[in-house]
């Protein structure tokens, strides 16, 4: 039988993706300054180049160890490369920021060429490189490499500079899978909009799901629709419909009771919320009767979100454990983290004596901590120019750039940077992900998951190629040596 769903489901991806898209091909989505510098020098902006991009720090979490995991193509790459640019958009554009807007400047010559293309719709004749998704990569090591006319590929800056959350949603789904297999998604109401929850929600999936099959709970039902095949929904009873039934004419306990029951009764299966009266007197006492009450189900649990959270899943457990009741889930949230989940796990090893195998940790405000750029210092940078290796100095650590058209290799347990003219023994990392401007990368989330799980453990180290190393001396070199000779200079009173 057809599926019925297809049509809708089908349509819903597509606008999706279309509302990732740039602004509906507006060149305005970059910074102003691409436009004011690409015009001062149209022949440096129509030069072939080479632009990277990397972060530079890790997670900042125990177990990460400087390592990332790459996710988000579908939805970074998207931003540019999703449709064909539109000639009438770049025409208007170009009228706009040549005459218009505050800051008056347009990289005529550079747009020019896009517009020597035939026809109306447009491509960004610019390649990108870099790792597949789930490739584990390490901070400081570039994941993808842009070629083609420098000044089409600073335009892209801005939103590839975005793949920092879903590459930091991918390493945290990973770090989660260390600690667990039973992993939830609570977080929709913490998306600045639903859209965000999306990207990341597919990120967390390839860097989790893994051959345990976690990442895949979530409350955003929407994903679900269109991903049917990834997600599954989860539910149960909330604060708000237990306060439905609260009034001045009837205990606390007895309203928290009723409502608990109507919902089992029901539903047949919950995570009971025990915290709203007092989870450990209250709550207790009326989350067992109605355990007990419907023996019909064993998919009756409890949720604990509040005070001490590791004792309060061994009173539950003990509780029931000596009313002869069968281990039951025991959902504990209150900004689960990795880390959290080892010390709650490791106290109830110890009080029990028992494996946590019941306990299921529900970790919604987790996937949203540090979520932002300058968790792993982000860089888009330009690495080569014709065939003139680049490199952008600093006087911070770790913020030097690695010069060339860069690949990256596997060696064992090394990372290779090396320049694409090079022969390194080893394997190749990097694939092609756009061509001429059309997304060439296809991969389903399983494949990239299943890439993540092999490759978490495997890499310690990286260093450059030859080649690479070479540049990089000599750059170094002439940066000491000019600095030096400046230093004299101003020392000297030299203007």
């Amino acid at each position: 039988m057809p599926d019925p769903f297809a049509p809708k489901r089908a349509a819903m991806r597509a606008e999706f993706f279309d509302k990732l898209f740039l602004l509906g091909g507006w060149l305005g989505g970059t910074d102003t300054y691409k436009r004011t510098m690409w015009a001062a020098v149209p022949e440096v902006a129509l030069a072939p180049s080479a632009y990277t991009l990397t972060l530079r720090k890790g997670l900042p979490e125990p177990g990460a160890n400087n390592r990332l995991v790459m996710a988000g193509h579908e939805a970074m790459l998207a931003q540019w490369f999703h449709k064909p640019l539109m000639r009438s958009d770049i025409e208007l554009s170009r009228d706009w920021f040549a005459a218009h807007a505050h800051t008056k400047a347009f990289p005529r010559e550079l747009w020019d060429s896009v517009l020597a293309q035939s026809g109306d719709e447009l491509r960004l004749p610019v390649d990108v490189w870099g790792f597949a998704g789930g490739q584990t990569f390490l901070a400081g090591v570039p994941c993808l490499t842009f070629e083609g006319a420098g000044g089409l590929i600073s335009y892209l800056e801005p939103a590839m500079c975005r793949y920092f959350a879903p590459v930091i949603q991918a390493t945290k789904a990973r770090l989660m899978s260390e600690a667990t297999p039973r992993d939830a998604e609570f977080g929709l109401r913490s998306a600045p909009v639903e859209v965000c929850n999306l990207v990341l929600l597919l990120a967390r999936f390839v860097g989790g799901a893994g051959e345990q099959g976690a990442a895949q709970l979530t409350s955003n039902d929407t994903a679900e629709f269109l991903w049917p095949e990834l997600f599954r929904s989860i539910g149960t009873i909330g604060h708000e419909m237990m306060c439905a039934g609260q009034s001045f004419d009837k205990t606390l306990s007895a309203a928290e009771y009723a409502m608990m029951d109507r919902f089992v009764s029901r539903v047949g299966t919950a995570s009971l919320l025990c915290d709203l009266v007092d989870a450990e007197t209250v709550g207790l006492e009326n989350a067992l009767r109605v355990i007990r009450a419907h023996p019909e189900t064993d998919r009756v649990g409890v949720r604990v979100d509040s005070g001490d959270i590791a004792a309060q899943c061994v009173l539950y457990f003990e509780r029931m454990k000596a009313l002869g009741i069968p281990p039951r889930v025991i959902v504990f949230e209150d900004e689960v983290t990795p880390d959290g989940v080892r010390k709650v796990y490791e106290a109830f090893r110890a009080r029990t004596g028992e494996e946590p195998t019941m306990l299921f940790p529900g970790a919604g405000g987790y996937w949203w901590k540090l979520v932002h750029r300058d968790t792993v210092s982000a860089a888009f940078k330009r690495t080569a120019t014709e065939d003139r290796p680049n490199v952008k100095f600093s006087n911070s650590p770790g913020k030097e750039t690695i010069p060339g058209y860069l690949r990256v290799y596997a060696r064992g347990g090394t990372l290779v940077v090396a320049d694409k003219s090079e022969r390194i023994d080893g394997d190749p990392l990097f694939v092609k992900l756009v061509d001429r401007g059309r997304v060439v990368y296809g991969e389903g989330f399983r494949e990239q998951a299943a890439r993540a799980e092999r490759t978490w453990n495997t890499y310690t180290r990286w260093e450059p190629s030859p080649l690479v190393r070479e540049h990089l001396e000599r750059f170094r070199a002439m940066r000491a040596t000019e600095v030096t000779e400046a230093k004299a200079r101003l020392a000297g009173g030299a203007a």
